[in-house]
């Protein structure tokens, strides 16, 4: 039997939907006025903070003020008060640098050398080849002890190893010691920076060194790994200690080359997961991989982009770990461009790789533990392949493979 409502329920109903449904959205404005009123007050305390020094200083200061080196210092402080190492703030000046280096094309003469405390120069532990520095004889092992006449000590190695930087079509002068002989020479800069080194180990093992996941690392290991396959080598090992340098998206280029399309975990080589749990950026594959036994040497300065590389590769069972436990640096950092032409480089999410958990804060254990002494890891460019107890471990394990 059909039962009529009476007017007078209808619009009691009525008026009580309409209470209930401004009730929850007066509660979600509240909500959201409150929290706005608090990052409001947040801010103008901060501002009035700063104002506060600033009057002090301009009244106070004895010395003159640069002022464009003032507002520099204001926003490099403010995003190092994030507590984010990975965070940063750069001049335009830095800016133009940074993304020279991001390309690959930081401009030097073609090694990769560090201050070598025993000999008190600065050691070359890879030399390029075709590179300016190649052509005018230094090698691996060579040790430079004067750039443009100043003779390298501990405290101007770090400015002198910059001076090897440059522009094309601008020189640098370099003495160094090669078979005990010293030789000086003008090498040219602006060579474009090689960030993967490789070589035989044996007739049957590889041995691949990438310092840096940039924009030509791709490419570069493309070549290193044709020279893997028409060496018809069986193993390979990829040396990533140190390795703190690069991009995820560049490094994700890399593990392509090698492994076949994801298909468990997480479905990408890599997943971007920002604060709010939202996937904002993946990395896929294609089908393309390499059959060979692998490992990767790792320490505990590999971050990154090189943990990401590394753990990708175990995740797709293509490669052991071998070392010590990584950094545990699992994010990703973006540019965002600046008015005044500097940008702010921010950290957006964490790493998801293929399959294991994110490793950031954690790092990446080790399938086989294998230490340095201290000494040994301060000198581990320098360090002799047979007094590499993890390059050795790595070539048995590979040799056995």
């Amino acid at each position: 039997m059909n039962k009529k409502v009476s007017l007078g329920l209808t619009l009691s109903l009525i008026f009580i939907s309409v209470a209930l449904a401004v009730t929850v959205t007066m509660t979600a404005l509240m909500y959201t006025y409150n929290n706005l009123i608090k990052d409001v007050s947040d801010r103008a305390g901060m501002y009035s903070g700063l104002s506060e020094i600033d009057d002090v200083i301009r009244e106070n200061y004895y010395g003159e003020i640069n002022e464009n080196l003032l507002n520099s210092m204001i926003s490099k402080g403010y995003t190092e008060g994030l507590g984010d190492r990975y965070s940063a703030y750069m001049t335009a000046d830095e800016y133009v640098e940074y993304k020279q280096m991001e390309k690959g094309e930081k401009g030097g003469i073609g090694i990769v050398a560090v201050y070598d405390a025993v000999s008190n120069g600065i050691y070359i532990s890879e030399v390029a080849d075709s590179s300016p520095a190649k052509l005018q004889g230094m090698n691996k092992g060579d040790i430079i002890t004067e750039v443009d006449g100043t003779k390298v000590t501990a405290l101007n190695a770090p400015s002198l190893l910059q001076q090897l930087e440059g522009d094309k079509l601008t020189e640098v002068t370099v003495t160094f010691i090669h078979n005990n002989n010293s030789k000086t020479v003008k090498v040219a800069r602006g060579y474009t920076m090689q960030t993967v080194y490789y070589s035989l180990a044996n007739e049957k093992v590889g041995y691949i060194k990438i310092i840096a996941f940039y924009k030509n690392t791709a490419e570069e290991l493309k070549n290193a790994l044709k020279f893997m396959t028409d060496k018809s080598v069986s193993s390979v090992i990829f040396d990533l200690r140190g390795n703190a340098d690069g991009f995820v998206p560049y490094a994700t280029a890399c593990i392509d080359l090698i492994v076949p399309v994801a298909t468990e975990g997480t479905g990408a080589l890599a997943t971007a997961v920002d604060k709010k749990g939202n996937t904002i950026e993946t990395f896929t594959s294609d089908s393309d991989s390499v059959s060979m036994s692998m490992c990767a040497l790792v320490n505990a300065e590999t971050s990154g982009s090189a943990e990401l590389f590394a753990c990708d590769l175990r995740d797709f069972g293509k490669a052991a770990l071998v070392g010590v436990t990584t950094a545990g640096n699992g994010t990703m950092q973006k540019i965002f461009e600046l008015s005044d032409g500097g940008a702010v480089r921010l950290t957006v999410a964490k790493i998801l790789p293929y399959k294991s958990e994110c490793y950031d804060g954690v790092g990446l254990k080790c399938d086989s533990e294998v230490s340095l002494t201290a000494e040994q890891n301060e000198r581990l460019q320098m360090l002799p392949l047979e007094e590499d107890a993890q390059y050795q471990k790595a070539l048995a394990l590979m040799t056995d493979s």
